[in-house]
């Protein structure tokens, strides 16, 4: 499973559970420290979010940089014409 997946879905898991315990349908009693669940279920959507982000950049930029048969390393073969590009063979 993909990294951002999984931290998509554990940032929801606490998103939930958290608006839980906000909410006051699950009471917490003294046990204060589950009320950290929602903040640390937002920075994990945050995370997951620019996790994603960065996948499509990095998949975006694979195929310019990969040579004519689609391998990284390898090298892009010389041109038959000229230095300017257009072809004209000077």
């Amino acid at each position: 499973m993909r990294t951002s997946k999984w931290l998509l879905w554990v940032a929801l898991a606490f998103l939930g559970v958290g608006l839980l315990f906000v909410a006051g349908w699950v009471p917490v009693g003294r046990a204060v420290g589950a009320y950290v669940t929602l903040p640390v279920g937002t920075v994990l959507l945050g995370m997951a979010l620019i996790w994603r982000l960065l996948e499509g950049q990095e998949e975006g930029a694979a195929p310019a940089e990969a040579g004519p048969t689609g391998n990284p390393g390898e090298a892009a073969p010389p041109k038959k014409h000229g230095g300017c590009g257009c072809g004209c063979g000077h």
